[in-house]
């Protein structure tokens, strides 16, 4: 974990100030649709939100660490039950944004995902199952957005888990997560 999180102190200080031409705070938030690799069931609506600073080094390329509050999981059945595997997370992005175009840009970056809860839920019970997920969970990103006003703008992205999120079992789940949002530059 220590490891995890020098790394991630390490990138955030690159990308905050390294030959940045312009930088920018902002905040970020949207609609979530999850699943687990894997995992027999239908997605999980949720959402996420949080805060980024967008670094540009030119008028094509940027860099842009976020800290996000997210929520992911799965639902599913199990004979005529049905149970929503929520997982929430602490998620830091790091993405290396590209602007063909002077207001659309394409993004890809990892994430590092630190567990806060894990909980099943069904017909109002809540049962924690933290014990059997992993604290880490790591992945690629890749999306697209477009800056609408001088401060507003809309974006999609696609969340691929690399690393197995469970504990004690002989089987690999993954997160995956689509994510739509609105962000708006703090200027």
């Amino acid at each position: 974990m220590k490891k995890y999180v020098l790394i991630l102190g390490l990138l955030c200080t690159l990308a905050a100030g390294a030959g940045a031409q312009r930088v920018t705070p902002g905040i970020k938030g949207g609609l979530n649709i999850a699943d687990i690799s894997g995992f027999n069931g239908d997605n999980r609506l949720s959402g996420h939100f949080g805060l980024f600073i967008n670094s540009r080094f030119n008028s094509r390329w940027a860099i842009q660490p976020e800290l996000l509050y997210t929520g992911q999981g799965q639902q599913y059945r199990v004979g005529n039950d049905e149970f929503t595997l929520a997982l929430s997370y602490i998620q830091v992005p790091i993405m290396f944004q590209f602007y063909p175009v002077k207001d659309f840009y394409l993004e890809f970056g990892p994430h590092l995902g630190f567990l806060l809860s894990a909980n099943v839920k069904d017909d109002g019970d809540k049962t924690e199952v933290d014990e059997h997920y992993k604290k880490v969970d790591a992945g690629l990103s890749f999306g697209a957005g477009i800056r609408v006003t001088n401060m507003l703008g809309f974006y999609g992205r696609y969340n691929a888990g690399l690393a197995d999120v469970t504990k004690n079992d002989n089987r690999d789940y993954f997160n995956r997560v689509g994510q739509l949002g609105v962000y708006i530059l703090l200027k």
